[in-house]
């Protein structure tokens, strides 16, 4: 299929989305340095982002994969006074199979708001424009993370066993879908909870 980029601001109702700026690079990379540990848990570029400079470094990749339609990531912002929150993008970009990847993180100080969920809904939204698919994968022990999805309508396809290597550990992925032919995302509180998605997978071998 035909290539394209995704817009380069998405507003949604409290939140929008913006492609990154490198003068963003000093606070972004203040919110790794405060959350580091959090963030180490799940996301392994954190071992990488060691300097401002690191940073930096990392927003001008993102704009060189944006003009080769590799990657979108955008930096989350509050409409209301342009507070930065986090980061939500598009990765593991398949053209020719029209599926693509998003994920996300955001301060810890600013969970438990809905601004995760509220950027998803609008960036899934915007990729069925061009994909067919899109997913969502998370660490099992991750619950905030999972929550986005099912709150969502995503659909729980299971569980890759031991896919990722993070911390010294081979780790599992949860593994969610949404397709262009379901519709529009609609936020859907009340979705059953990552606990009962986990009890009807197998157990080890």
């Amino acid at each position: 299929m035909d290539k394209s980029r995704l817009p380069e601001q998405i507003l949604a109702t409290r939140v929008i989305l913006k492609k990154h700026d490198v003068k963003l690079a000093e606070t972004m990379f203040s919110y790794v340095e405060q959350d580091r540990t959090r963030l180490e848990r799940y996301m392994p570029w954190v071992q990488f982002t060691r300097t401002v400079d690191d940073e930096r470094a990392y927003i001008e990749s993102t704009h060189a994969k944006w003009d080769q339609y590799e990657f979108f990531d955008y930096g989350i912002f509050l409409v209301e006074n342009g507070q930065y929150l986090g980061n939500v993008g598009v990765h593991s970009i398949n053209w020719l199979n029209s599926c693509c990847e998003i994920g996300y993180w955001i301060l810890g100080r600013f969970e438990g708001h809905g601004y995760i969920s509220e950027a998803v809904e609008v960036l899934t939204n915007a990729c069925h424009e061009f994909f067919n698919r899109v997913e969502i994968r998370c660490d099992p022990t991750n619950s905030r993370s999972a929550r986005v999805p099912e709150i969502l309508g995503f659909h729980f396809e299971g569980c890759l066993k031991q896919n990722i290597f993070l911390g010294g550990e081979f780790r599992d992925s949860l593994i969610y879908s949404h397709l262009r032919g379901e519709g529009k995302i609609i936020s859907r509180p009340g979705r059953s909870s990552l606990k009962t998605k986990l009890a009807t997978l197998p157990g080890p071998s």
